[in-house]
């Protein structure tokens, strides 16, 4: 008989296998051609089947590999409100704020979750991937969405 011995990776590894089931399911009507003529449906189907595949290594290796002997972890609450929240941050944010200051209020918010974050670090990789997103966002892929909304008044009337 199989014995689940890290039952986190067990949970997180049939939770992609359910995602991935999920939007191929939602993504049923559309036509997914082949690798030649892709339909609307090639990318976001192929990706499931991905998504799927890391999920199943994953649940395999959850099988496999002994855990670390010892008292099992506490759940890390803020943790997971932080990370379910911020999606949600960013989509409500978004307009009125912009995507630097968005991108750096979410990146330093998440990251409080963490036991091994340092809040100096955290603002340093928040300014970086603020920087790298406006310019891949903004410059490079011309998106219509504003370094700096109007809710910041000084400074998103010059961007």
């Amino acid at each position: 008989m199989l014995k689940i011995r890290n039952s986190r990776d067990f949970v997180g590894g049939v939770t992609m296998i359910c995602v991935g089931l999920l939007f191929i399911w939602f993504g049923r009507e559309l036509e997914v051609g082949n690798s030649f003529q892709m339909g609307p449906g090639y990318f976001p189907t192929m990706l499931s089947l991905l998504l799927m595949a890391i999920g199943a290594l994953i649940v395999v290796q959850s099988l496999m590999v002994d855990a670390e002997a010892g008292d099992p972890e506490t759940w890390n609450w803020k943790a997971y409100f932080l990370v379910i929240l911020g999606p949600i941050g960013f989509g409500l944010t978004l307009a009125g704020l912009g995507l630097a200051p968005t991108m750096l209020l979410l990146i330093v918010g998440v990251a409080t979750a963490s036991r091994y974050a340092n809040w100096r670090h955290s603002i340093l990789l928040g300014l970086f991937l603020a920087a790298c997103s406006v310019l891949l966002f903004t410059k490079l892929l011309s998106l219509p969405v504003s370094a700096f909304g109007p809710w910041i008044p000084f400074i998103g009337e010059l961007f």
